[in-house]
Order: structure tokens, then C-alpha cells, then sequence
């Protein structure tokens, strides 16, 4: 900080600050098993937001994080939490952790997902995660 002096009296002057912006972002548009797939990586404010979306609008929101206090055990331990949709749908949460488990290997951010699926399948599954680990930005 730098003073200046006017009148007898010291004003403090912050130095301006480097913009944490732009945000980290990175959009796809895939053919997943021939249906178009839109994903979209941003990475804000130790968040690395993920959208999944085959029905071209969001539907379940989850936020997902490593847990690292409290706990004695080697392996780690993470977080699922449903924000926002229905849950009923056990694949979603495999998402969330298998995307988590992958951040949290190289950073320590926090994953909020947002996901809409019409192709459910194990090949489906397998192709969105390997593209979003091939083109990861965390």
C-alpha cells in the first residue's frame, strides 16, 4: 500500500488487485452413442463446475467434495450431496464421485455437476468420463 498526503492527513491507497477472472472455461458438444452431448468445465472461487447435458437443459444439480478432517483412515472420504432435482438415479452419483475422486487428485476444489442423461449405458458413462478427463481443466 502507498500513502498519500493531502492536508495533513495520510490516505491509504490499495493497490489494485489482479482480477481472479477470466474463468477457467472449456465447452464440448459430443456424439455420445449418436446422441449430442454439451459439456461445459469452468473452474471459479476453488469450484470446478461441470455440466453434462443430453436433453440441452439442466436437471440435477450435485455438489461433491473430499472430506479431510476427522478422519483416520488412508483412503479418502467424499461428499455427495443433491442440491437440486431427483436423486433416484444411483449413475448420477457414480458421476459425481468418479469426477470428484479425479479433481481432488490434483486439486483440492470442490465439484458442483449438473447433469441431464438420456443414454444411461456402461458405454455412454465410460465415453463422457473420458472426455472430460482428456480435456480436464483442473
Amino acid at each position: 500500500m502507498s500513502s498519500l498526503i493531502i492536508d495533513s492527513h495520510v490516505v491509504e491507497q490499495e493497490q489494485p488487485r489482479q482480477p481472479v477472472f477470466p474463468v477457467k472455461t472449456k465447452q464440448l458438444s459430443v456424439k455420445i452413442n449418436n446422441v449430442h452431448t454439451d459439456i461445459s468445465m469452468s473452474v471459479f472461487a476453488g469450484t470446478v463446475f461441470i455440466t453434462i447435458a443430453q436433453t440441452q437443459r439442466f436437471s440435477t444439480w450435485i455438489k461433491a467434495i473430499k472430506q479431510s478432517e476427522g478422519f483416520e483412515s488412508d483412503e479418502p472420504c467424499y461428499h455427495i450431496e443433491s442440491l437440486l432435482g431427483g436423486n433416484q438415479d444411483q449413475l448420477v452419483s457414480i458421476y459425481a464421485r468418479q469426477l470428484i475422486e479425479n479433481i481432488s487428485q490434483r486439486s483440492p476444489n470442490s465439484l458442483l455437476l449438473s447433469i441431464s442423461l438420456t443414454d444411461k449405458s456402461k458405454e455412454a458413462f465410460k465415453a463422457i468420463l473420458d472426455v472430460i478427463f482428456e480435456n480436464r481443466i483442473w
